[in-house]
């Protein structure tokens, strides 16, 4: 019956029907129950002047309406209240309304606990600036590793980007002599055709021009020095290019616009999205020749980042010797194009080649 009582009286109470809000405080305290006969030692709470929560050292067994006296202290100040129980939890948890309080005792007790509500406010909101400033770092430590982590990957692909610019030394060195073997190759013949169109231009010769060599020794420095003063020089171009970024897994479609043994430039339709250090792939076409070459993003030209400049890496001696035999051919094929100036030398055979006379 008494169990039954208990959980009637909590289900009945609601916080709506207190007439004072409660503070929290944490004292010693002892319980008179009135006919029992005893105190029981207790601590205090909960505290409001009309009345308080205990917290009893050992099970209480009483109902609601049960006459007590409670006897505790706050700040210093000694208390003792005639009340009534409202509620318990059928453990050591009751609930005490106090009752016949004198209206100076009543005085006492709100100012009491007017200090007892400023003490706490202040814990609590200095908790509050701790847990904030406790965010606060957390947030700037999770800054700190986030930067940590970028400047490590930057730091980690620069590394990466430097071993494969090495690896492509490497490589260039040693198939130097092989690739320049191969456009030796090449060019030989069509040097020959070049004489021999010349020769049919200008009619016969004498028997003594054929014992000269098909190609002088100084022309052919000559044209060696001049090819390798163009193994760096950009030359214009104009043809579709589709560019596939590696890491990112897109392509971006554009027109290359200059083009030279070492890199290219690109003029990207859309926005480049990315920076420098970009591992990329180009895909383009001259003269019907298809090309794939992998580089690096060198530098972004404009301010609207559509203009990109790329290095080749790791090119093969034979496609290093094809885009070399193929730059070649659109500067002749453009110093043709291009009209001679009178009294320029050029006009008839090669330029830098003047014209032979015919012997009678």
């Amino acid at each position: 019956m008494e169990v039954e009582e208990t959980a009637e009286g909590l289900t009945g109470l609601d916080v709506e029907r207190r007439d004072m809000p409660r503070c929290v405080v944490d004292e010693e305290a002892v319980l008179l129950l009135v006919g029992h006969g005893g105190w029981v030692q207790c601590r205090i709470v909960e505290l409001s002047v009309t009345g308080c929560r205990m917290s009893a050292r050992e099970r209480l067994s009483v109902g609601s309406e049960h006459r007590v006296e409670a006897a505790f202290k706050v700040r210093g100040v000694s208390f003792r209240f005639i009340g009534v129980t409202e509620w318990t939890d059928g453990g050591n948890q009751v609930g005490i309304r106090f009752v016949d309080m004198p209206a100076r005792r009543r005085d006492a007790l709100a100012e009491v606990l007017c200090e007892v509500e400023a003490e706490n406010a202040v814990k609590r909101e200095k908790l509050a600036a701790e847990e904030r400033g406790a965010e606060e770092r957390g947030a700037e430590e999770r800054g700190e590793e986030d930067r940590v982590a970028e400047e490590w990957a930057a730091e980690e692909w620069a590394a990466e980007v430097r071993a494969a610019e090495e690896r492509a030394a490497e490589r260039s060195a040693r198939e130097q002599p092989v690739w320049q073997a191969e456009l030796k190759a090449v060019e030989k013949p069509r040097q020959v055709n070049e004489i021999h169109a010349v020769a049919e231009q200008n009619g016969p010769e004498p028997q003594q021009a054929a014992l000269e060599p098909a190609v002088p020794p100084a022309a052919e420095a000559a044209w060696t020095g001049r090819r390798e003063r163009r193994q760096q020089s950009r030359h214009e171009v104009d043809t579709s290019a589709v560019l596939l970024l590696i890491n990112v897994g897109s392509r971006l479609q554009g027109r290359i616009v200059d083009l030279s043994l070492s890199g290219c430039r690109i003029r990207t339709e859309e926005k480049f999205p990315v920076g420098i250090y970009t591992q990329v792939e180009t895909e383009f076409r001259l003269e019907g020749q298809p090309f794939r070459l992998g580089g690096v993003i060198q530098a972004v030209h404009d301010r609207d980042r559509h203009s990109v400049g790329i290095r080749f890496l790791d090119v093969s001696a034979r496609k290093r010797a094809q885009v070399e035999q193929l730059i070649e051919e659109i500067e002749e094929m453009r110093a043709r194009k291009a009209p001679a100036k009178p009294g320029e030398p050029g006009q008839g055979a090669r330029a830098g080649q003047g014209p032979r006379s015919r012997r009678p």
